[in-house]
């Protein structure tokens, strides 16, 4: 029988901090949306920063638990997964920084940008994960050595 749904991902390490990402990111959105600030530029690259990466981390989700990484195996997912926690880590970090520079000391800006800055905190343990996960060696099952060049598939193993 074949599944529709592969929600082991979503119970792994990677996809709790992605889902807690998530929830975070939004929670900053929220409280920047929802009160008056003095620094349209520094809060609107905050506010696109967030909602952005929470777009794309539901997408990305969204992706993983409909099983496109079983059906499209020419990309390498893990660098996927890796690269858009490094982007989002620069991103997110930087909106922080500003956003906490310059908040006036307004409790819902500064719950806003630590919000940012704990949600890239989790960004560098996904990123960490990543690495970790990219490392690691494949079983000599999955090998199998590709001939670009040439119309055939040659059987390391």
């Amino acid at each position: 029988m074949m599944e529709f749904l592969f929600l082991d991902y979503l119970l792994s390490k990677q996809g709790i901090l992605k889902i807690a990402q998530l929830v975070i990111l939004l929670v900053a959105f929220a409280c920047v949306r929802s009160t008056w600030y003095n620094s349209f530029y520094a809060y609107g690259f905050y506010e696109g920063v967030t909602l952005g990466y929470s777009v794309t981390i539901v997408l990305y989700l969204f992706l993983t638990v409909f099983g496109l990484q079983k059906r499209a195996s020419f990309v390498n997912w893990l660098i996927a997964e890796f690269v858009l926690d490094t982007l989002g880590f620069i991103f997110i970090s930087t909106g922080s920084i500003i956003a906490a520079l310059k908040s006036f000391e307004v409790p819902v800006l500064v719950a806003a940008s630590v919000c940012g800055l704990l949600a890239s905190y989790l960004l560098v343990g996904s990123v960490i994960l990543s690495f970790v996960a990219t490392q690691r060696p494949q079983s000599a099952g999955k090998l199998r050595a590709v001939c670009i060049f040439c119309s055939f598939c040659i059987s390391a193993y």
